[in-house]
């Protein structure tokens, strides 16, 4: 849902105006299979067959505070219901089943913008605050990996109507600068890292965009992952005097030659966006018919020791095709990623003291639990190679919105804290094979 489709409310208080936007939803779905299970508290859930449903609104008011200045401020809430799964077993019909259900507050926005130029276009703005930020928004799943994930370990992150693609809330703390030059555009950011610990850290990007031929969009950018550590010890966790886990932290390439691994990296993104229709118009073509976009990234361009020797497994790439409909639908589109990376996607241990800082779990070796649902071989090796994702929406009334998803993603079946993380709650991908996938579905209404 885009804050520029949202219908406002209008009104003026003490020579400023203001816009309000407001939403409300609900969504279920359910996890038709998934060949892993999930750890917590201590129990294996097998989570194959889990139902999930949500519920939520919010408010936004827009401010025109002067001649250059603007603020938002927004809050939200949303609620959580899913099925954790029976424990310890695969036939459900001698098992318990336990449900989690929880309540969460956020800020949708809460930034300060100033800007030079024309209101619709500024050649210049300068934002601060909680700000809502997504370079390519053409992805409705998949991809958005500048910004989304960590490096060493490279997790990819994803999910059905997540903050990082709905315009509406903020995905990022920090400051934004946007330069806007004809067909030309490009973005500085220095963001603060408030959801994966270690917390606090702060982040250099670099985002630029350039339309050609009317029709093509292509763009880049850099992110200089943690430039500036809250502590530099806990960025590089094998050099903490006195951690008893400091070898989990480091690599032995050879006899006297240690590599220590760190949380901080380089990102590189490239991405594209063709739209064939300003060539060729077609009659009865849905706006977003016909799209054809994707992205690539390295998640980490330097490489240690023996566990990110080869750069090859750091580049996931993706891409995206919108079906046209002619009408029936606002759009239907078909994603597809690849990722070459040998390691379980699981975000557990991330800013731990005794930090997993290189994949928990080498290829050669066992798996630790969680482990697969079923016996045999854990499934995340090259099984879960392959993403994909199909995402329809339909708009009625101008104010009712209809979204659907089915998908074999990085869907993770906890809510993930800000403080230490590890695996109790599902913190790791559960669709790890080509058989596993879930679907999910929204009716909601803005103004």
């Amino acid at each position: 849902m885009s804050a520029g489709a949202l219908a406002a409310s209008i009104f003026a208080a003490d020579g400023v105006s203001f816009k309000l936007h407001g939403q409300g939803w609900t969504q279920s779905g359910r996890l038709m299979h998934s060949s892993d299970s999930v750890l917590a508290d201590g129990q294996i859930y097998n989570v194959s067959g889990n139902s999930m449903q949500s519920l939520g609104g919010q408010f936004t008011i827009d401010a025109d505070l002067g001649e250059h200045w603007k603020g938002s401020f927004g809050i939200g809430v949303y609620q959580v219901s899913q099925s954790l799964g029976s424990i310890g077993a695969h036939d459900i019909s001698y098992t318990e089943w336990f449900n989690v259900s929880m309540w969460r507050a956020y800020v949708a926005q809460a930034n300060l913008t100033y800007s030079l130029g024309s209101a619709e276009r500024p050649w210049l703005s300068v934002t601060a605050g909680n700000f809502s930020y997504d370079y390519n928004p053409d992805v409705k799943n998949l991809g958005l990996y500048l910004l989304r994930g960590p490096v060493y370990p490279g997790v990819l992150m994803s999910g059905f109507q997540e903050f990082d693609t709905d315009t509406s809330k903020s995905t990022q703390t920090g400051f934004k600068v946007h330069n806007a030059l004809g067909n030309f555009t490009q973005d500085i950011l220095f963001l603060n890292e408030r959801v994966l610990p270690p917390t606090f850290d702060w982040s250099l990007a670099y985002v630029a965009k350039y339309r050609a031929f009317g029709a093509l969009d292509i763009g880049g950018g850099v992110n200089f992952y943690r430039l500036v550590p809250y502590s530099s010890a806990i960025e590089t966790p094998g050099h903490i005097v006195g951690n008893p886990d400091a070898a989990r932290s480091y690599d032995v390439v050879a006899p006297g030659d240690t590599v220590f691994l760190t949380h901080q990296g380089i990102k590189l993104m490239g991405m594209f966006s063709l739209d064939p229709k300003r060539w060729f118009p077609f009659e009865n073509m849905g706006a977003e018919d016909f799209k054809l976009y994707g992205e690539a990234a390295i998640i980490g361009v330097k490489n240690y020791g023996n566990y990110y020797k080869k750069i090859g497994e750091r580049i996931p790439v993706m891409g995206g095709f919108n079906i046209p409909t002619f009408g029936i639908l606002d759009m239907l589109s078909l994603e597809i990623e690849w990722y070459g990376s040998h390691y379980r996607n699981d975000l557990a241990y991330i800013g731990y003291p005794a930090s997993i800082v290189a994949p928990w779990q080498d290829p050669k070796f066992p798996i630790p639990s969680p482990g697969p649902v079923r016996p045999g071989a854990y499934a995340d090796s090259t099984a879960d190679n392959l993403k994909w994702s199909l995402f329809l929406r339909k708009t009625v009334a101008k104010h009712i919105q209809f979204t659907a998803q089915i998908a074999n993603d990085h869907y993770r079946p906890g809510p993930l804290p800000t403080a230490f993380i590890n695996s109790v709650g599902g913190t790791q991908d559960v669709l790890t094979r080509p058989s596993d996938w879930y679907f999910m579905g929204r009716v909601g209404f803005f103004f």
